[in-house]
């Protein structure tokens, strides 16, 4: 057992992970390049996970860059210029279609107060009670024998598909809107996305979207006079209830749910889309850690406490995987998101800057303000989170801290034009 730290030590090395609250423990060698002097010591460094219940601190800076990377493509900034203020823009979620009654929460907190009448299986398909935004009832079906698990996987993992296949739709029927013929060969405008994914409470996916339009070409120029916001808002909502895709397994179609709304009246100080969104994006599938890593044997998912419902969707993934038919999926894989293999966030090229660039940013700042001499290594994985389980603890402590002390902190004037 390796002896306790001192406070300052702990601290320090807090410090030296990025405030990260697991991260990666390197070991290796030290080489000053001024020097030539060689250390052997171990490194630390954050562990970049996007969630926030596993690590607070990196998944805060995480929902900072996704911040970014959504308000630039919708006023500008990192490279957009602050004209794209004028272009057409939406903001679409798209849901899922059902599979099932479940237990919900209405705006008043009521469920399902009107009398239906009952199930194949002799169930209740009415439901009283108010329930507490925590209860685990929410998303949980009335009747478990009706509630279709396997059509909700296949969903699941064919729905990135699906939006790609929505998205391509689009783009022809908007190219016919400008000249009748050219479906097969879009020209003349782009159309740019940013989609996060979010879990609802009943574990299928569903997409928010903001859709900008612009010209042609590199430039972030205006798009044609005549794909306005009110064509392009047509367009979509006519595919996205026509739109479906036929799959070994069947047809696969949004929900009949689905929500749009204009961007385009947005302002710098309008930009509540830009913080719902990157709000989703530090979530794990349920909001727990019970489904924030891929599972590595059944055992792991029969295990696990909590929602039955969101269990038997896991389980019915891991047992699919097992099937021929569904082996491409690779659904085992991805059994902790109920077969969704989507990224949680995806972008087209030209909606906005990259994750990777500013990361490369934020290093190149790092690396102007230290004042070390320069060093070089050679690192090897040695394992994960700090030697005393406590200093976990101290660290997340220390983060709550520094965004407390955020809050209080005077704001600066807000900037303007593009290059922010």
């Amino acid at each position: 057992m390796s002896p306790r730290k001192s406070p300052s030590e702990v601290v320090k090395e807090i410090n030296q992970a990025g405030g990260c609250s697991h991260p990666i423990r390197l070991r290796g060698e030290f080489i000053n390049t001024n020097t030539g002097e060689v250390n052997q010591r171990p490194l630390m460094v954050a562990c970049k996970d996007r969630r926030a219940v596993v690590c607070p601190s990196c998944s805060y800076l995480y929902k900072a860059d996704a911040w970014i990377l959504v308000s630039a493509g919708l006023i500008g900034g990192k490279g957009v210029p602050a004209s794209v203020c004028e272009h057409p823009r939406l903001f679409l979620t798209l849901t899922a279609p059902s599979f099932g009654a479940v237990h919900a929460r209405q705006a008043d907190g009521s469920c399902r107060p009107r009398p239906q009448p009952p199930c194949p299986h002799g169930r209740s398909l009415q439901c009283q009670l108010r329930h507490d935004e925590k209860d685990l009832k929410v998303g949980s079906p009335l009747c478990d024998a009706c509630f279709d698990y396997e059509g909700a996987i296949l969903w699941n993992a064919e729905a990135s598909r699906l939006w790609n296949r929505t998205l391509e739709q689009i783009r022809r029927r908007l190219a016919v809107c400008l000249a009748p013929g050219l479906e097969d060969n879009p020209q003349g405008f782009r159309l740019s996305y940013l989609k996060v994914a979010e879990f609802q409470r009943r574990g299928l996916v569903h997409f928010h979207v903001v859709l900008r339009l612009d010209g042609a070409g590199e430039a972030f120029s205006a798009p044609p006079s005549e794909l306005t916001t009110e064509v392009l808002s047509l367009v979509i909502a006519d595919v996205v209830r026509e739109f479906s895709i036929i799959t070994s397994h069947g047809e696969i179609a949004w929900g009949r749910q689905f929500d749009l709304s204009d961007a385009s009246t947005l302002d710098r100080d309008d930009l509540r889309i830009a913080g719902y969104l990157a709000k989703y994006a530090t979530k794990s599938t349920d909001g727990t850690k019970d489904f924030a890593r891929s599972f590595q044997a059944r055992s792991n998912i029969t295990s696990l406490n909590g929602s039955s419902h969101l269990r038997q969707l896991a389980l019915t993934a891991w047992d699919l995987a097992l099937e021929s038919e569904f082996e491409n999926l690779n659904l085992r894989a991805h059994a902790h998101a109920f077969g969704h293999r989507g990224q949680l966030i995806t972008k087209s090229r030209h909606y906005s800057t990259r994750f990777l660039d500013l990361r490369a940013a934020r290093a190149a700042y790092m690396a102007r303000q230290s004042t070390g001499d320069p060093m070089s290594g050679t690192f090897v994985f040695e394992g994960r989170g700090y030697d005393d389980p406590h200093t976990v603890e101290v660290a997340e402590f220390l983060h709550w801290l520094s965004l407390e002390a955020k809050k209080s902190a005077p704001r600066p004037e807000p900037t303007t034009g593009g290059d922010r």
